[in-house]
């Protein structure tokens, strides 16, 4: 799992660079074309070199998708690389500084945008404000997104005097389908909230899947519980009433649309939230795990007592909850179970209460 979210990114951080390509070279013809495109692919990926400065999974969690995605420092960033642009690109020496800046602001807010549009989170109110923004209307690895963008990129830069036309008419579909994708979360969630009855105190959610902006992630948190289930909204779902788990990785695709049936034949399964106890409340007061509750939106804890009488606690958000499994430690049925969690942290205490180790899953013999 980890290594898939791995490469999802890195797929991510390519989407967002052709996209912003596209979108820069709607602003110019012929004389600025080279300079919008490289502008424009260079500033949509700059936001995640973030990254390079991160060095553990909490450190990623905790500032990723924040300094350099947000609105308010854009200007700075864009100033930059539009003078870094001007010194160093020849295409660019006879463009004004004021253009290239207009190209190098279109390409990082449409990272900043892309990446709102997700359920990951976006701290784009930096420095005023660490807290995360998501509209949940698309899935971070969207092969309708990116082929879009990847169509009108290369028709643009194959056809190269209708370029802007091109590059305005990939744009606009690209803003009908996210658009369309809205519909279908505004769609999906009057049915989550229809299907689960949440009461008007609890955190409701419907988060995009794999695959078909159809199937849609139903949670909703209670005092005392998560509610989640999978369905499928679109005109084609099937589902099966007995979905069998993948066994092997090449499964897991041919088997993605048995667990999202119909909202009329889905399955709501309900997680029970651990108890309060002195072994919950020392693993809360840990940095990590604080900085863990902090990113997560549907946090889950399960507290196992070992029979040596060491206690494990679990925390997992429910939003990477995969379709063909239960939460990490509440199910031990058949199928694959990954060796590494990127979104379960697992801290670990002796029978006094005291931290024995903490890290996110990963062992071999997990």
């Amino acid at each position: 799992m980890s290594r898939w979210l791995y490469y999802a990114r890195r797929m991510d951080t390519v989407s967002h660079g052709i996209a912003g390509s596209v979108f820069s070279r709607t602003l110019t013809h012929r004389p600025e074309a080279r300079a919008a495109l490289v502008l424009g692919l260079v500033g949509a990926m700059l936001p995640d070199i973030d990254m390079l400065f991160l060095n553990s999974r909490i450190e990623y969690l905790q500032g990723h998708r924040g300094w350099t995605h947000s609105f308010l420092l854009l200007p700075f960033f864009a100033f930059a690389l539009a003078l870094l642009t001007k010194r160093f690109y020849r295409y660019a020496h006879h463009a004004r500084l004021s253009t290239l800046f207009l190209f190098a602001a279109t390409g990082i807010a449409t990272h900043i945008f892309f990446d709102w549009i997700t359920s990951f989170g976006i701290m784009f109110m930096i420095p005023f404000s660490r807290r995360r923004y998501a509209l949940d209307w698309v899935f971070i690895l969207d092969p309708y997104f990116t082929g879009i963008v990847s169509i009108s990129l290369l028709a643009t830069t194959i056809f190269r005097p209708k370029g802007r036309l091109l590059s305005s008419l990939g744009a606009l579909a690209l803003v009908g389908y996210i658009g369309f994708c809205a519909v279908l979360h505004a769609a999906a969630l009057r049915v989550w909230k229809r299907m689960d009855a949440p009461p008007p105190d609890a955190k409701v959610a419907v988060l995009p899947q794999f695959l078909s902006p159809f199937r849609w992630l139903g949670l909703s948190e209670r005092a005392n519980e998560v509610h989640v289930a999978f369905f499928d909204i679109g005109p084609f779902a099937r589902g099966n009433p007995l979905p069998q788990p993948p066994t092997r990785f090449s499964e897991i695709l041919s088997t993605l649309s048995d667990y999202y049936p119909p909202p009329g034949r889905a399955r709501i399964q309900r997680y029970d939230k651990a108890a309060a106890s002195p072994v919950l409340a020392e693993a809360e007061k840990l940095p990590d795990v604080r900085t863990y509750l902090d990113f997560a939106r549907f946090p889950l804890a399960t507290v196992r007592k070992e029979p040596d009488g060491m206690t494990t606690i679990s925390f997992q958000d429910l939003r990477f909850l995969p379709w063909f499994t239960g939460p990490w430690e509440r199910d031990r049925g058949p199928g694959i179970r990954f060796r590494r969690q990127p979104f379960v942290y697992r801290v670990r205490l002796d029978r006094a209460g005291r931290t024995l180790d903490r890290s996110f899953v990963g062992a071999g013999g997990d």
